[in-house]
Parts: structure tokens; sequence; C-alpha cells
């Protein structure tokens, strides 16, 4: 029998004439002049969202053994920094890392310099570090905010990004097959119907996170172990041989499509009354996927492989960001995301058109509003929740005086 969807519970007096009632009306009230800039178009989150945040707990579907190994490690690491450091602050530099990790990966696919292959899985392991115990430190200092589940599975969004583009360029730095632009879609299909998951049946399943993160530093390493491109090695059939990168192409398309259909067939039997309504995140970035496909095909997409990566990743970004944030505040989806649809228009236009009709300077134009976007909803969401909530960002949240 699939697990009920699991609905945070709204404060006491939520929606009457009373006190509360009024809190929700203040919400709208509260941003700052930044959020109210921004409220017109890259409001995501609703007042009724943010005030039900308040009450949010986040359920884990549990750990793996790897976790276990690791877990004494991360807790001595928390245990070292001190409570002036804001929980949020570690989860930020550890985006910066994996971002920054990311680019030196995709770096050294193409520079094929030994040791660089190596600083981008010590940068990845910091990220690691980091995403695993901003929360100790939370709970340790007292300082857990609803807040630190938005910001730290926020980012996590971004760097299932920045990290698909990376390993996909250490596999193959010409980016030239559209099997790799598949394979690079149901990655980030198979983190989006993780949360996803969470928004329709309760629980965020993480288990096999670390292992994916811990394979993905292998990956990135592998040249630099070996000392030449594995990827290119010839392994050997029944019926004759295989290239090892194009094995891990089909290899990542395979797996993290049966993880996503899973939690297609998980959501489909949980949402008995509601499906279409249920599965229109999933719609919504199976379109994405069929676009970047097919964009990947066309002569844009032939030219200019490693650009039209970034342009289709911050297109998906977007989506999982904002999956993410539904999952975490129980905002409603929309039925069109305004954000995607200059990447939707001008690729059609790509795809149908062919040639050179839509050039480099249309998708840079695009790349520089997805980028926009992304940065103008995340300051609308985190000022408005900061000013609803009275809680700080980025600054360590005040020790309760004791009594």
């Amino acid at each position: 029998m699939a697990p009920k969807r699991a609905v945070t519970p709204p404060p006491r007096g939520h929606g009457s004439s009373g006190g509360d009632g009024k809190k929700v009306a203040a919400v709208a009230a509260a941003p700052s002049a930044i959020a109210e800039v921004t409220s017109g178009l890259f409001a995501f989150v609703t007042p009724e969202s943010i005030e039900r945040l308040r009450s949010h707990k986040f359920t884990s579907a549990g750990s793996t053994p790897l976790d276990d190994l690791m877990d004494p490690f991360w807790t001595w690491t928390a245990s070292m920094i001190p409570r002036w450091v804001s929980p949020n602050l570690i989860s930020v530099v550890g985006g910066v890392h994996c971002a920054t990790a990311s680019v030196c990966a995709v770096i050294a696919a193409r520079l094929a310099v030994r040791w660089f292959y190596f600083v981008g899985p010590t940068l990845m392991f910091i990220y690691v570090t980091a995403d695993a115990v901003d929360g100790k430190h939370a709970r340790r200092t007292e300082q857990s905010t609803p807040l630190g589940a938005v910001v730290d599975h926020g980012i996590d969004a971004f760097c299932a990004f920045t990290t698909g583009l990376a390993v996909t360029s250490t596999v193959d730095w010409k980016l030239s097959s559209v099997r790799m632009m598949f394979a690079f879609c149901m990655f980030h299909l198979s983190w989006f119907s993780a949360q996803w998951g969470e928004l329709e049946l309760g629980s965020l399943d993480q288990r096999g996170i670390t292992e994916g993160e811990f394979a993905t530093m292998f990956v990135w390493a592998l040249p630099g172990l070996v000392g030449e491109d594995p990827f290119r090695w010839m392994l050997p059939l029944p019926h004759g041989s295989v290239e090892f990168g194009s094995l891990m192409e089909i290899g990542v398309s395979v797996g993290c499509g049966l993880v996503a259909l899973s939690f297609l067939v998980r959501v489909l039997l949980a949402a008995k009354g509601r499906r279409l309504q249920a599965c229109m995140p999933f719609l919504h970035f199976c379109l994405h996927s069929l676009v970047g496909v097919c964009l990947a095909r066309t002569v844009f997409g032939q030219a200019y492989p490693l650009f039209n990566f970034v342009v289709v990743g911050m297109d998906a970004a977007m989506l999982m960001t904002k999956v993410r944030l539904a999952a975490t505040l129980h905002c409603p989806w929309p039925k069109v995301h305004f954000e995607t649809l200059p990447f939707l228009a001008v690729a059609a236009l790509q795809i149908v058109c062919g040639g050179e009709l839509v050039g480099l300077l249309a998708f840079s134009a695009v790349l520089a509003w997805q980028a926009l976007a992304l940065v103008m909803l995340w300051t609308n969401t985190i000022t408005r929740i900061c000013a609803a909530l009275d809680i700080p960002f980025l600054a360590a949240v005040p020790q309760k005086k004791k009594q």
C-alpha cells in the first residue's frame, strides 16, 4: 500500500479571523523593499506557505552504510565549528565549493593536466562535508530555523546541475553525443523525482546520495589516477566491444530513468483522484528533457555543445529549485513557469527552423535571463521568509536567554 502524502499542518487558528489569521496577512506586508520589487514576477512561495514553514518537519527515509561510516567524522567536524558561524553560512560556503569544483572538473577535462584532475574532487569533498555538518551544527548550537531546510536543499538543487555538467564533461569533454545529453537530463530527472516524491509522499529518500557524491569524485579523479583518458578504453563484450564512456552513458540513463519511473509509479498509486494534478511537476520536467535532447541534435547544439549543456542545465536548475521549494513549503505548483518560457521558445525555434536562424547571441540572452531569474527567485524567497519569521540568513541565530 502506497504511503499517504504527509501534509505539514498549519499553525493553530490558521486562516481564521483571529491573531494567527492576522499573521498570514502580515506576511504579505512584511517583506523588505527588495522583496517588494521582485514580488510581482518572482514570488513563487505564498504567504500561507511561509506561515506553514514555522511547523515544517523534515522527514528522511533513512541512511546507508556509507552514511553511517562517515557520520563520526561529520559529527566531529560539526563539534569543531564555533557557535558564531551560521549553519546557513556553512551551506552557502559548501555550495560555492561545489560550483567551483564543477568548474575545475570541466577545465581539467580540457587541459588534461594530471594533477588538476584532483582539484575538483577535493573541493567536492568539502561540499559533501558542509552539506552533512550544517544541520548537525544547527542542532548542536540551537540554531535550527525553518529557513535552514530551504537553504540547504535549495543549494543542492543548483549543485545537481553543476555536478551533472562536470561528470558529462569528464566522460566526454567534447559533449558531442546526443546520448550524453539524454544521460544528463535523466540524471536531473532522477534528482527532481526524489524531491517530487517528498512533495507527494511526505519523505525525502536520500539513500544513495552520499554514494553518488563519492562516485562523482571518483569519476572526476579517474583520469588523474590512471594517467590517461579511461573513458576511451574499449571493454570486451561477448559479441564485440564497447567504449567505457558509452557504457557509462547507457548506465546512467537506465539507472536514473528507473529511479524516476519508480517515483512516478509510487505517486500514481498514492494520488488517487488527483493523478494529473500530482504529476504536473513530473510532466514539466519531461518536457524540459525532451527539448534538451532535441536541442542537442541541432546545429547550435553541435556547434556549441558546452554552452548548450549550460543553458539546458540552467533550465533544469530552475525547475529543480522550485520543486525543492514546493516540497519544503508545500506551495502550489504552477501550470506555467514563466521563468522557463524564454528557453522553451528559443529552443523550439532552433529545433523547428534549424540552421543558423537562432544563434549564440539569442541563447546568451536566454542564459542571462536564467541567471537573473534564479537570483531573483532566491532573493524574493529568502527575504520574505526572514522578514516574516524574524530570523537571520547568514548571521548566527541569537542564543536564547536561560531563565
